[in-house]
């Protein structure tokens, strides 16, 4: 019997969209440094990532709830959970219990701090292996 496709999530469309009015801000929309493009990301991996990294507020950080993270990338709030999870073990991200609420808090780390990328694949077992076992 085959399985029918489940159809993807659609990314959550902002309500109000502007170009930035400082023409310096439109020059280049998007930057990725060759390190982090080199890293080896998945595309979730990669979309989260780069969505806490524009959510993080200074000393905040970001501290939106999984759930929003997944309706805004359009991805599935259990693989959300699961790359917070790879990219926390990749020590490309910090998580901090959040006292106040549910949600935990994400910041970006510094990229010395990340593990080697050849580590990624490893990250990416152990949670699939966790899954199995349980």
């Amino acid at each position: 019997m085959q399985e029918k496709a489940r159809p993807r999530k659609k990314p959550k469309s902002p309500e109000k969209w502007e170009l930035p009015q400082d023409p310096k801000e439109q020059k280049t929309p998007i930057f990725v440094r060759p390190y982090l493009d080199d890293y080896g990301l998945d595309i979730y991996e990669f979309r989260i990532l780069a969505h806490v990294a524009r959510r993080a507020s200074g000393a905040r950080g970001c501290f939106e709830s999984q759930e929003k993270i997944a309706e805004f990338c359009g991805i599935n709030p259990r693989k959300v959970m699961e790359v917070l999870e790879t990219l926390c073990r990749a020590n490309m991200l910090s998580k901090i219990k959040n006292n106040k609420g549910r949600t935990n808090i994400y910041r970006v780390k510094e990229p010395n701090e990340w593990e080697h990328p050849s580590k990624l694949e490893t990250f990416r077992a152990r949670k699939e292996e966790e899954m199995a076992g349980s």
